[in-house]
């Protein structure tokens, strides 16, 4: 499903370049959920980006299927992150202007891939049936993440990241939302990669990776 060899990424700092990631491979299969941890500038946020075409490796490969990642241009790489890759930000990133209904088929609707009986279905799931109709603004904490959710989800992704999904939630609304995750990742398919701080939601996953350094150890 998706294939990471020999990443190596780097940014300028302070008249240098300061080496975030050294050298990850990795692999994840269909339906297969892995948690990815680390200390805080361990390079995690910098794979998941690399992996879900929203930068480029300095070297090395990632592949998705056939399709070679970094070989694509930005308007390639906007292809996969609107049809075939999901992510889900720690900030959520749903917009304001729309409402949860148009906010849960908004990437779908863009990739020409909207699903109305599947939308329905992660509707009833996510428990958002009663808010439709309201905005962003206008929901809790929780209650936007499984937006979030199912904004990523409603698209049939391939592969579904998920940035720190859990961070500002407390435990028992946090199991929740990881329930949902993994539930709705295997019904549609897809491979789910999560970054997260937590141990304890780590060990509820398939298998756990943990970077170091910008080694995976």
């Amino acid at each position: 499903m998706l294939d990471a060899q020999n990443l190596v990424k780097s940014y300028p700092s302070a008249g240098r370049r300061l080496e975030v990631l050294r050298g990850v491979s990795l692999h994840m299969a269909a339906r297969e959920s892995v948690a990815l941890t680390g200390e805080s500038g361990s390079g995690k946020s910098t794979l998941l980006h690399l992996l879900g075409c929203l930068d480029t490796p300095d070297a090395g490969r990632i592949s998705l299927q056939d399709t070679v990642l970094h070989d694509l241009d930005e308007t390639g790489r906007a292809a996969m992150r609107r049809s075939r890759i999901a992510v889900i930000f720690q900030q959520l990133n749903l917009i304001p202007s729309l409402t949860v209904a148009q906010n849960l088929s908004f990437q779908a609707r863009l990739a020409e891939r909207f699903d109305a009986d599947w939308t329905a279905e992660l509707t009833d799931r996510l428990g958002l049936a009663d808010l439709l109709d309201r905005y962003p603004e206008q929901l809790s904490g929780g209650q936007q993440q499984r937006v979030a959710i199912g904004r990523a989800v409603a698209l049939r992704p391939e592969v579904v990241l998920a940035d720190e999904p859990t961070g500002n939630l407390d435990e028992a609304t946090a199991d929740t939302v990881l329930d949902l995750m993994l539930d709705l990742a295997r019904d549609s398919g897809a491979a789910f990669l999560m970054v997260t701080h937590s141990p304890r939601l780590a060990a509820r996953l398939d298998r756990r990776l943990h970077l170091e350094k910008g080694r995976i150890v």
